[in-house]
């Protein structure tokens, strides 16, 4: 994807705005479920005075969304919304070391969504150079290392 594209796309997902209503009927939170999150500081609506509608974008849907799943499995708000803090520090960091390997990809089955990133060089104590794979094939997700 080219730079302009990939802005493009990110300012999409950074300026989407959907109304409250629309949030609770999409993702099964009550708009008085909604408002209380917000008094707790767990979510934010789209600040902007002159809309008269609650909106949000389209980060904190995909927020909300995630809290209610973890509220249906059984946790407390506090602990989803812990949860999820955890999960988008986790996602950032993936992301962050991700960023340029996605060029050492091959793809070895577009089908089955199989193939292997080259995670770069690793030594050894003996000073001889090896490659390190991530391999996703029919038997699941692991580390090689080529000669």
């Amino acid at each position: 994807m080219t730079t302009n594209k990939a802005k493009a796309i990110h300012e999409l997902f950074k300026n989407l705005a959907i109304g409250i209503g629309e949030v609770s009927k999409i993702v099964g939170v009550s708009q008085r479920q909604l408002r209380y999150w917000e008094k707790k500081g767990y979510i934010k609506p789209i600040d902007d005075e002159n809309a008269g509608v609650r909106r949000y974008s389209l980060a904190t849907v995909y927020l909300i969304a995630f809290i209610k799943d973890q509220l249906d499995e059984g946790y407390t708000l506090a602990a989803a919304y812990e949860k999820s803090k955890d999960v988008r520090v986790k996602s950032k960091i993936s992301r962050k070391f991700f960023k340029h390997s996605f060029s050492n990809i091959t793809v070895t089955d577009y089908d089955k969504a199989y193939g292997e990133i080259d995670l770069g060089e690793i030594h050894s104590k003996d000073g001889e150079s090896r490659q390190l794979k991530g391999i996703v094939d029919e038997n699941g997700s692991y580390y090689r290392i080529d000669e």
